[in-house]
């Protein structure tokens, strides 16, 4: 077994962003103006590759972002819960050991599911995720968190997350920091309206769309993210519903209006 690791560090300076969004891993950032602050950023990939049979191989690919000027436990919890790890330290070294540990559990999984079944040709059942910087503005921290893979069958996964920090106040900023009413039945025909994509309305499997905790927004709007078969369809893929927050002004909250500068 060939074991690649590779470990890599970014320092960052960044204080607002005019716009930043991130689609497919596709991340766009523009900085307004720079502080003297500086906001670390180090980056852990662990990958490797495992024979399992003589017709099945199975590969790991993940990477974590590690952040020294986050101090907080609680948030740095958070951060890292989407990707199944909850250590007492999220130093670099700790979450090397955390991934790697993970790694081993993939392939072990591999070789128990094929005593049961394997393929009768050549096949790799992956496992892949990353975690990347979407914008840090106002100390607002947003994180994207994407994964795939494929373990046989018909089709294998995607799925992005999103999770928007608060450094200041050290916690997640949820629908109840953003909307007087998260369950408003209106919701739904704001969110039908505002489809990037039209065409996957046709392949909707829920009677009523509401907002979920997978968004991302800046100072003029924001966009909620569902995953494969959360609404729609698996051929329908992601879906992204970006809302102007000049549209729906009576529905959000006074203090967040003000405090984050929301236009």
């Amino acid at each position: 077994m060939k074991n690649l690791i590779a470990i890599f560090s970014i320092i960052i300076i960044l204080s607002s962003c005019k716009d930043s969004k991130v689609k497919n891993g596709a991340a766009a950032s523009n900085a307004d103006t720079l502080t003297t602050k500086t906001f670390a950023i180090d980056s852990v990939k662990v990958a490797d590759s495992a024979v399992i049979n003589k017709n099945l191989t199975s590969s790991f690919t993940k990477q974590l972002l590690v952040f020294p000027s986050i101090k907080n436990k609680a948030v740095l919890d958070s951060i890292y819960k989407v990707a199944g790890i909850k250590e007492k330290s999220y130093d670099k070294n700790s979450l090397k050991a955390a991934l790697t540990k993970q790694m081993q559990e993939s392939f072990a999984a591999s070789k128990r599911d094929s005593q049961d079944w394997t393929p009768e040709f050549k096949q790799n059942w992956d496992e892949t995720s990353t975690m990347k910087l979407v914008s840090l503005r106002d100390n607002v921290l947003t994180l994207l968190y994407t994964g795939s893979g494929f373990t046989g069958g018909a089709h294998g996964y995607f799925f992005e997350r999103y999770k928007v920090f608060d450094l200041n106040k050290n916690k997640v900023i949820t629908l109840k920091d953003l909307f007087i009413n998260p369950k408003d039945p209106a919701w739904d025909g704001i969110l039908r309206s505002h489809f990037e994509q039209p065409e996957q309305k046709e392949m909707l499997l829920v009677d009523q769309i509401m907002p979920n905790s997978n968004f991302f927004f800046d100072d003029r709007k924001i966009t909620f993210v569902y995953n494969e078969y959360e609404i729609t369809a698996y051929a329908a893929g992601v879906v992204y519903i970006t809302i102007n927050f000049s549209e729906i002004k009576n529905k959000l909250k006074p203090e967040f209006v003000a405090q984050y500068k929301i236009k």
